[in-house]
């Protein structure tokens, strides 16, 4: 994810654009906004699973149940879950959309979610906001205590809507 100065897209409530807004700005404010969330699966099917630096802004120290962030003024939610995905872990990787979901509880975001599949790449971690990475079963990620509220609804709504099992 980019810094607090970063512009973000801003979408109205039925997700069409409708400006930008200061990264900081959204969060402070609420602001519905466009969001992606990449799920990387090894050859195992075991889920790459982040741990947040204690210095983020929402969920410090949480786990993350899939890369992503907050898409950039402008850009398209496919760029935006490539650049996510190697800003955070280094990698290149195919992507497969799946779905698209929504969420209101403290965030307003409009998400797109894809899928990846990972084989033995090198993994180069953002140290200023991820931690650490652990390869988890699905059950073990659906299990985690402390992962992020909407990582969580992401991973949930792919087993029921049958993209993993």
């Amino acid at each position: 994810m980019g810094s607090s100065r970063a512009r973000v897209q801003i979408v109205d409530t039925l997700n069409r654009p409708a400006g930008s807004a200061r990264r900081c700005d959204m969060r402070r404010l609420k602001i519905w906004h466009r969001a992606v969330y990449i799920l990387v699966l090894d050859q195992h099917d075991r889920l790459c699973v982040q741990r947040r630096t204690l210095c983020k802004d929402i969920f410090p120290g949480y786990r993350d149940l899939c890369a992503g962030g907050v898409v950039d003024a402008g850009e398209s939610m496919a760029s935006a879950a490539r650049r996510e995905l190697h800003e955070e872990l280094g990698l290149s990787l195919t992507l497969s959309w799946c779905l698209k979901l929504h969420f209101e509880e403290g965030m307003n975001a409009f998400g797109s979610v894809f899928i990846a599949r990972y084989h033995n790449q090198p993994i180069t971690l953002q140290s200023s906001e991820v931690e650490a990475i652990e390869w988890m079963t699905l059950s073990e990620a659906l299990a985690v205590q402390d992962a992020t509220p909407d990582s969580q609804q992401v991973l949930k709504a792919l087993m029921d809507q049958g993209f993993l099992s």
